[in-house]
């Protein structure tokens, strides 16, 4: 099995080198602008990833067979837990996959705004590498210390290309396929565009399924040492803590930053207890721990509401602009300046004085007082019974 893996990691790695190359290319075909210095220094990049990806995939192969050792001893130390803790792990484990999971959904739609309107996409990612994991749970290998340097990669390709390519950027900015109502995102006009965006996406698929597959495995593999109902039992019972916490963290307002240190911390926890195995887990996690909190974006004040990602940045007259899932949501006028006065003043009358009297005699002073010019918009009210609108 650690054969296959490897070979599937440095595929995996290899199309995250090339996605960058796919897009410029696929960028500037649709715009009919091959050729450009600008473009030139891209693909200059791009071709020093991709040779970076080849050597990646070289070393990779080289340590194949200390992989492959890492894996069986961690299948080992896996089999041999401690039956008195074996209900505890059971719990956590399963904690720690649906909390993952809800992570990189989560996460994913902060990025790309294709992921914030399509979650079933990364659900799909996700389901697909837990399913094969629980599948191959049996198996003597369990490459469980490549479940974080592979986040770790998912997190440099996605930012990167965010914030590293946001000028050619088009072509994944689109949805790959017609929809009668698309929530403001442009579908795939051409070939070119199609290609760039169905690449990108197989690549993160790939990357999503293989960092699943290992803690698939290490479920289904605590799972063995309990009895099938008493282990899937735990096990469900762990996985609603997950989604428990996930929501408790979301009701905070957490940012990615804590949901992946506390993943990558339980994580570390069934890693076996030798040296070697957990100094690269630690110096992977504290990688993509750093990759997380780059600041990509100093512009934007990122702030993690328990359904989306909010920004809020200023425009060019210093007013303030929202963009919610990466994607634009509101700004704020300036009706003032567009009325000729220094002061509007939202009248909201209500269906009874004794309602918004405190309003009405707020308003009237600042209208009565004001050292300035003043417009006030009354807002429509709803007269009881009436079913007409007076102002």
């Amino acid at each position: 099995m650690t054969k296959a893996f490897v070979r599937l990691v440095g595929l995996a790695f290899l199309g995250a080198a090339l996605v960058p190359v796919v897009t410029v290319t696929c960028d500037r075909r649709s715009a009919h602008d091959a050729f450009s210095p600008g473009f030139l220094l891209e693909l200059g990049g791009s071709v020093l990833a991709l040779s970076a990806s080849f050597g990646f995939y070289a070393v990779l192969k080289k340590l194949q067979s200390r992989v492959d050792a890492n894996a069986r001893e961690q299948a080992d130390f896996l089999g041999a837990f401690p039956l008195q803790y074996a209900d505890l792990a059971i719990f956590g484990a399963a904690a720690l996959s649906l909390f993952l999971e809800l992570a990189v959904i989560r996460w994913q739609g902060t990025v790309f705004e294709f992921f914030a309107f399509y979650k079933n996409f990364s659900l799909l990612c996700c389901f697909a590498g837990l399913g094969l994991g629980y599948a191959l749970a049996g198996s003597d290998r369990i490459p469980l210390g490549l479940t974080i340097p592979l986040l770790g990669g998912q997190f440099g390709l996605l930012i990167g290309l965010r914030f590293g390519l946001a000028r050619w950027l088009s072509c994944l900015t689109i949805l790959p396929f017609r929809e009668q109502l698309n929530m403001g995102l442009p579908s795939a006009r051409n070939l070119s565009e199609a290609i760039a965006i169905y690449f990108f996406l197989s690549v993160v698929f790939l990357l999503t399924v293989l960092a699943f597959v290992p803690i698939g495995q290490l479920c289904g593999r605590l799972m063995e040492r309990r009895e099938k109902l008493r282990g899937y039992g735990l096990n469900l019972l762990g996985s609603l803590a997950g989604v428990a916490l996930m929501l408790v963290l979301s009701w905070l307002w957490m940012p990615p930053l804590v949901w992946f240190a506390l993943c990558f911390f339980g994580t570390l926890l069934f890693y076996m207890r030798t040296q070697a195995s957990l100094l690269v887990g630690i110096g992977s996690a504290t990688a993509a721990i750093i990759i997380l909190a780059w600041p990509v974006n100093p512009l934007w004040k990122s702030i993690y509401s328990p359904y989306q990602l909010l920004e809020l940045s200023q425009g060019s007259r210093g007013l303030m602009v929202m963009r919610a899932a990466g994607h634009y949501y509101q700004r704020v006028h300036d009706l003032a300046r567009s009325n000729h006065v220094d002061l509007i003043v939202l009248g909201a009358p209500g269906p009874s004085k004794k309602k918004l009297g405190w309003w009405r005699s707020a308003a009237s002073t600042v209208t009565a007082n004001a050292p300035c010019s003043v417009h006030v918009v009354r807002v429509p009210e709803r007269r009881p019974g009436s079913g007409t609108d007076a102002i």
